[in-house]
């Protein structure tokens, strides 16, 4: 029961502070140029200070050593989610346009804006190196198959496997490689260096849940509607996606900490990315504006009860 009302705390600073950037829209005192530039900000500078700052306080060179088992179990995990979403698509004979929209919603979740808010709030810093291996197979997904399901729905013009591979080059990714590899090497920072990136690393959450907030704002509430799709969705999300992850951990020997990390994550909204490449790609942008504002209310509603089940 402890665990529970702690949850719900959790979960009720993160509704409050996403309630908070759904108000400044409202009120006029967030716009599109603001989303633009926090959007940017945040994963730009802000993110990449945090993985460095947050592996390097609480990653050890032991935890590297098994950390491919880790990491492999999130990306086997990811590729079964996809294939049993694609299944689900077929299953419901979704139209082109939905198609790969609709497996990307139900394949990958939201791992660092909401995830990583989430996760520190229930479990405190010493979750961040999970998190980070965890959104390491997510944005690897998210930057290769689930953009290339996308295209095909929509115009399937352009992005050869070039440009699929650009997200390793991404300020994100790249940040946790430098924080693996300041930990790996041992390397002391200066106390200004890391006084600096302790600031960044407290200004991402708060932010992110604000950027939340206005998204759902835009969306606006009359375009809301829960149809077939959506609803099997949101039960592939919340339902099937930790289950997966609940007995592959358990199968890989995946525990503690890391394992309710991972289910935890496994559980968050649809990944932001995906409304984006739906308006770039020609794919069904409502649908996947509607899934990304659905999922993250339903989210408030789900982790109090899923920590009942890993307490």
């Amino acid at each position: 029961m402890a665990q529970f009302l702690h949850s719900v705390a959790s979960v009720t600073i993160i509704l409050l502070l996403t309630a908070t950037g759904w108000l400044c829209g409202a009120k006029g005192w967030m716009k599109a140029e603001t989303k633009a530039f926090i959007s940017k900000f945040l994963l730009s500078l802000a993110v990449p200070c945090m993985c460095v700052y947050g592996l390097r306080n609480n990653l050890t060179r032991e935890m590297i050593a098994g950390s491919a088992k880790l990491l492999g179990t999130a990306m086997l995990c990811n590729a079964l989610n996809f294939l049993l979403a694609y299944l689900l698509a077929k299953l419901l004979k979704l139209p082109k346009k939905q198609s790969g929209v609709f497996i990307v919603m139900c394949s990958l979740s939201n791992a660092m804006f909401i995830g990583y808010a989430m996760c520190t709030e229930l479990f405190g810093d010493a979750c961040v190196p999970y998190v980070m291996l965890f959104y390491l197979s997510n944005t690897t997904f998210t930057q290769t198959l689930a953009m290339w399901l996308i295209r095909r729905s929509g115009d399937g013009a352009g992005g050869g496997w070039r440009d699929s591979l650009r997200f390793l080059t991404s300020p994100t990714v790249l940040g946790v490689f430098t924080g693996f590899a300041v930990v790996l090497l041992d390397v002391r920072l200066p106390s200004f260096v890391m006084s600096y990136l302790r600031y960044m690393n407290n200004i991402v959450s708060p932010l992110a849940l604000l950027l939340t907030g206005y998204i759902i704002y835009e969306m606006g509430w009359g375009k809301l509607r829960l149809n077939r799709s959506l609803a099997v969705m949101l039960a592939f999300r919340f339902l099937l996606s930790p289950a997966l992850y609940i007995f592959f951990c358990r199968f890989f020997g995946v525990a503690g900490l890391a394992r309710s990390t991972f289910i935890v994550e496994a559980s968050m909204p649809v990944v932001t990315q995906s409304v984006v490449a739906a308006a770039q790609y020609g794919a069904d942008e409502q649908l996947a504006a509607e899934g990304a504002a659905l999922s993250t209310l339903a989210s408030f509603l789900v982790i109090p009860i899923l920590m009942l089940f890993l307490a």
